[in-house]
């Protein structure tokens, strides 16, 4: 029993050696402090307080400054951007995809990363609709991409696909790749780093959107779920394009019971229609063709002609009439690619 009393009187000595070892080394360091002048010991307190009654220096923000460093540069009065400014610049369309900025970045032998490279090419889809067909622009970044000879896996996926980025005929490449992916949208946004919000992409989705309704009756799998879980309901279409693509699907012929009323469930559950015959509704349809919208009343009509309300006992109230938006519940795809129809399709459930 006496060793191991002995083992902790040496355990307690090492500890209160060391302690007054770091002792001493505070009373050494608080020693040296005090021997220096206050001046140098609170020399940063001493400017702050100086400054507490300094007139404020306004400095302009970063996109504020660049942006005036660009507009001296096109009228003359600055021969160069710095490569501050032209790393921010590659992130503002209206400047990155001016001939004029991509001959200065051209010639300024700066090298691009990653990231501007990437406002580059994002730039180029921010203004796709503004750009001719044939776009010096767009050639002149394809270029830029082309010299990168970093190592990053989204960069060099870019490298070899830029007939899908950065070409005339881009948006109906990718949208082919984007229906034969078997990925979700914002799967498939996340493995490209597109701009979801561009002009370019949203083009992609049109295309994509008018070839899955090209084959309507022939659609299954992925393709099926993609059109009406991802495309149909996308948040970034333009009303009026949303609206003719509706007037479209409608038309589409020809058209089986089973695509008929898919359709129908996206149509009554989609908040931005809903059932036509509906006075709140009407609004929403204004921009769909006449012909399309009297083609939907008219299956409506012929599945339940007296959908739009029918007796509920209320407590309190009694029997009152209810307004009925459907026969069906929306669409649903859960599991919908492992569950398959005789035909191969996705189920529909109910």
């Amino acid at each position: 029993m006496d060793h191991p009393k002995k083992h902790d009187d040496v355990l307690l000595k090492d500890l209160s050696a060391l302690i007054r070892e770091q002792v001493n080394d505070l009373d050494d360091a608080a020693r040296r402090i005090t021997q220096k002048p206050v001046v140098a010991r609170l020399r940063n307190l001493q400017s702050t307080a100086y400054g507490i009654d300094a007139p404020v220096v306004l400095r302009r923000a970063p996109l504020e400054h660049y942006m005036l460093e660009w507009k001296e540069l096109v009228r003359g009065k600055r021969g160069f951007l710095d490569k501050r400014a032209v790393r921010f610049l590659c992130w503002v369309p209206e400047v990155a995809v001016d001939v004029r900025f991509l001959a200065v970045v051209q010639s300024s032998g700066i090298e691009l990363n990653r990231r501007t490279l990437a406002g580059l090419v994002r730039s180029c889809h921010c203004m796709w609709e503004s750009m001719p067909r044939i776009s010096p622009s767009v050639e002149a970044v394809r270029g830029l991409l082309l010299r990168y000879r970093g190592s990053d896996r989204v960069l060099d996926r870019w490298q070899a696909h830029t007939e899908a980025l950065l070409a005339s005929d881009g948006p109906r490449v990718m949208a082919d790749k984007l229906v034969r992916s078997g990925r979700s949208l914002p799967s498939f946004i996340d493995k490209w780093r597109i701009e979801p919000q561009s002009a370019f992409f949203r083009r992609v989705v049109e295309i994509a959107t008018a070839a899955c309704r090209s084959r309507l009756d022939r659609l299954n799998g992925h393709p099926l779920v993609l059109f009406y879980r991802d495309l149909l309901p996308w948040p970034g279409w333009k009303p009026s394009a949303f609206k003719k693509e509706i007037g479209a699907l409608i038309l589409h012929n020809p058209m089986d019971d089973r695509s008929r009323e898919a359709v129908q469930r996206f149509i009554l559950h989609f908040e931005g229609l809903g059932d036509p015959r509906l006075a709140a509704n009407r609004v929403k349809w204004a921009e769909v063709d006449h012909r399309a919208t009297d083609r939907l009343i008219h299956w409506l009509s012929q599945e339940n002609p007296y959908a739009f309300s029918e007796h509920v006992y209320q407590q309190g109230k009694g029997w009152v009439w209810k307004q009925k938006t459907s026969p069906w519940d929306p669409l649903s795809f859960e599991e919908a690619e492992e569950e398959s129809m005789d035909d191969g399709r996705p189920s529909l459930r109910d």
